[in-house]
């Protein structure tokens, strides 16, 4: 008992170190997007929304993620798969798909407690344009409007709306080479800390 105690408490005061993390206010979507492509993303496109049709909460999300989207896409269908085959998506822009990692609904009315997915977005030839982790709680005012909506509308409305440049990176060949040169590097400095000096005298020196 009293270790089960201890463990909650020190559980309790990790979160404290973590506020932003562990109370994160409630009703507001929390978003971090890693795009590989410039933003705002294209409007008046064709999206499909791919959803695991063994997980009854991703084809929940999944739905009201499309009906968000058909603010920005003409058309937008739902497809059960957590991924389609290329000959299915042509004619389409955008292929998105996700993970639901966390769905709680107490009262088993579609509106969640609280929800957390991954979602990825392809292009039609399947080229990963950006990653996002989004998530959200339930607000405790009854007014508040349904989260899980809110969500997917604000994450939607930053990827269509906002400005947002991809930071430079080195090409893939550039950074092979440098960590090939810095391996290198360090193992000529392995390679001296190892080699005996050849003179006795030096050895003797170095032993004093």
């Amino acid at each position: 008992m009293m270790k089960k105690a201890f463990a909650s408490f020190v559980a309790f005061f990790f979160c404290l170190l973590a506020a932003p993390l562990c109370f994160s206010e409630a009703g507001t979507p929390s978003i971090v997007t890693k795009t590989f492509i410039s933003l705002p993303l294209k409007k008046s496109t064709k999206s499909v929304v791919c959803v695991n049709r063994n997980f009854n909460d991703t084809q929940k999300f999944g739905n009201a993620f499309c009906a968000a989207l058909d603010e920005y896409s003409f058309d937008c269908i739902v497809k059960l798969a957590e991924f389609v085959p290329k000959e299915a998506v042509v004619g389409y822009d955008y292929v998105w798909t996700f993970q639901v990692t966390s769905w709680k609904d107490k009262n088993l009315d579609d509106i969640p407690e609280y929800v957390r997915a991954v979602i990825y977005l392809y292009d039609k030839d399947f080229n990963l344009l950006l990653k996002s982790t989004v998530k959200i709680s339930k607000s405790k005012d009854p007014q508040a409007p349904n989260c899980l909506e809110l969500l997917v509308t604000e994450y939607l409305r930053s990827l269509f709306n906002d400005v947002i440049e991809v930071n430079q990176t080195e090409p893939a060949e550039d950074k092979a080479k440098a960590r090939e040169e810095k391996a290198k590097i360090k193992k000529e400095k392995k390679a001296k800390k190892e080699k005996p000096a050849e003179n006795p005298e030096q050895n003797e020196e170095q032993a004093e």
